[in-house]
């Protein structure tokens, strides 16, 4: 399939929901969640264009409307973030449409087609929906960041000195270490690897204690050279002055969650910080929480909210786990109002199938993400040691589930009542008609393109013949993806304290994730039929 292209239908429907989304802006200053991610953005990739237009629009006109410009950019990192979705299941035109897209950016600062900044704020929509950065790109974003520079460029010699008024105006402006890398993750992606060694290098030696308590942090950095550079400053500086019993803290629990390779170093670094005099700071007591989790969709993906308990303003985190990717992206603010903490949880219930959990399944969820994905050299943010500080998860560690070890004690736990041949069939039957007919699985299928290559060819393959296929050349080679799936689900199931599932819900689950173990023959079991009926409707509803 070609990138989709937009029409004129297209145009006016996206003019009429930037509109509606900024004059919501004006009356109460953010949009519902509805209202930014409509059901209509989805079925409409193509619409990405119509919104690179109306931005740019925005910009240049004559008269700014920044309601109107803030709206325009809220739905293209929507849109942006809906094709990245789709890419990483992937569809080859969510590539092209990325790819185009950031030509299409390219094109606007040669051009001088808009205000530098306005460029840059653009560029950052990409960053936002964690689309990946051409090569072109970078250049074109280094050669800007060049030219935005007022005067003459700087001589080699006078480079440090420029670095050191950066970081002197960045420590005078951040509150907290989290601020800073927050700040150097935007503007990383201007600057080469070494060059943000460099950085995190002088940050260590900085004077201003909150740029040193942002090191540590920097040890999860997702470039080596800039986490090798964290550890190499930090020992460095090593004694009371210059490490501060936090920043011990976090290096002991970042060790954790960094690659093996890295961690005897970390030992090595925690240890000679000890040495030199530096005390560990204490953790603080887990306080009261509320604790929400999204189910686990089709793709694998769950969400988690946390908030602290009372009337005044307090804790409001956020983290979204991701199947074979590990927390693909996380939040945390301490002084979120209450009444902004209780109305973002009613729309976001609202909006999908959420139950309220408890600690033991925030705990073990999280640390099998950051296991996993260590798996696949994802590291978690430096937002997971917030997150981690501000509910006093001190013992968060790379601690996958064993899922098949996992799956087999759960179905003995239930019993010989619900694990002879008869019951297994029945349970099969229920699981399968849940799986079918219930509107929070509808999310249950595969796309992706080898599900679209069993629907493509002239004359179009019968359905039946497609289904048959799914059954025994794609989805067996997953087996193990749906069986972590449904572990995840029967956890989360398990773990509802409100308005808990049926009574054998989580039960059949267990029974389903136990058969698929043993290689039963998937056409044998109604579950996994019923996902592959709706993977081939969907590839050819796409087609």
């Amino acid at each position: 399939m070609s990138q989709p292209t937009s029409t004129a239908e297209d145009i006016r429907r996206v003019k009429a929901l930037v509109s509606v989304v900024a004059a919501e802006l004006r009356h109460s200053g953010a949009p519902s969640l509805e209202m930014v991610g409509p059901p209509w953005l989805e079925s409409h990739p193509q619409s990405l264009w119509s919104l690179l237009d109306v931005t740019v629009a925005a910009s240049t006109v004559r008269k700014r409307d920044e309601a109107l410009l803030a709206a325009s950019r809220l739905l293209l990192a929507s849109q942006l973030e809906l094709i990245r979705y789709k890419l990483e299941r992937g569809h080859n035109w969510a590539r092209e449409m990325l790819d185009t897209f950031q030509e299409k950016l390219i094109a606007l600062i040669q051009a001088k087609a808009l205000p530098e900044q306005d460029w840059f704020d653009l560029v950052n929509l990409l960053k936002v929906a964690k689309v990946p950065i051409r090569p072109e790109m970078q250049e074109a974003l280094t050669m800007a960041a060049v030219d935005a520079i007022p005067g003459e460029a700087p001589l080699p010699q006078e480079i440090p000195q420029q670095f050191r008024r950066l970081l002197d105006e960045i420590g005078a402006a951040s509150d907290n270490p989290f601020m800073v890398v927050e700040g150097l993750a935007e503007t990383g992606t201007l600057m080469p690897a070494d060059l943000r060694a460099y950085m995190t290098h002088e940050l260590g030696l900085s004077p201003h204690a909150v740029l040193r308590e942002a090191v540590p942090l920097l040890l999860l950095d997702p470039e080596p050279a800039v986490r090798h550079a964290a550890a190499a400053v930090l020992e460095q500086v090593t004694n009371p002055e210059m490490i501060s019993p936090v920043m011990l803290r976090r290096t002991l629990l970042i060790r954790n969650w960094v690659p093996e390779a890295e961690r005897e170093g970390i030992d090595q670094l925690a240890r000679k910080m000890r040495v030199k005099g530096v005390t560990c700071a204490q953790w603080v007591v887990p306080s009261a929480l509320s604790i929400y989790g999204s189910m686990v969709d089709g793709s694998g993906a769950q969400s988690l909210l946390v908030t602290s308990l009372g009337k005044r303003a307090g804790l409001f985190a956020g983290l979204l786990l991701k199947q074979g990717f590990g927390i693909r992206d996380a939040w945390c603010d301490t002084r979120v109002p209450r009444r902004e903490i209780n109305n973002s949880i009613k729309e976001t219930q609202e909006a999908a199938t959420w139950h309220a959990t408890g600690r033991e399944h925030l705990d073990t969820v999280i640390q099998h993400h950051i296991a996993r994905g260590l798996a696949v050299g994802n590291l978690p943010s430096a937002t997971i040691v917030d997150i981690a500080e501000q509910i006093g998860a001190a013992d968060w560690k790379n601690r996958g589930l064993d899922v098949s070890a996992d799956v087999e004690r759960l179905f003995t736990g239930l019993g010989v009542a619900l694990t002879n041949s008869a019951a297994i069939a029945a349970s099969l039957q229920r699981s399968g008609s849940w799986i079918e007919k219930h509107m929070m699985m509808q999310s249950w299928f595969e796309d992706d393109a080898t599900v679209r290559v069993l629907v493509e060819g002239r004359p179009r393959p019968k359905r039946e013949v497609s289904v048959r296929r799914m059954l025994e050349e794609v989805l067996p080679t997953r087996r193990e993806i749906w069986v972590e799936r449904l572990l995840l689900l029967v956890l989360w199931l398990q773990a509802a304290t409100d308005n808990p599932t049926p009574f054998g819900r989580w039960q059949d689950c267990v029974v389903l994730a136990h058969e698929l173990l043993t290689g039963r023959s998937l056409a044998e079991i109604p579950a996994m039929v019923a996902i592959a009926k709706r993977s081939i409707f969907a590839a050819r509803a796409r087609a």
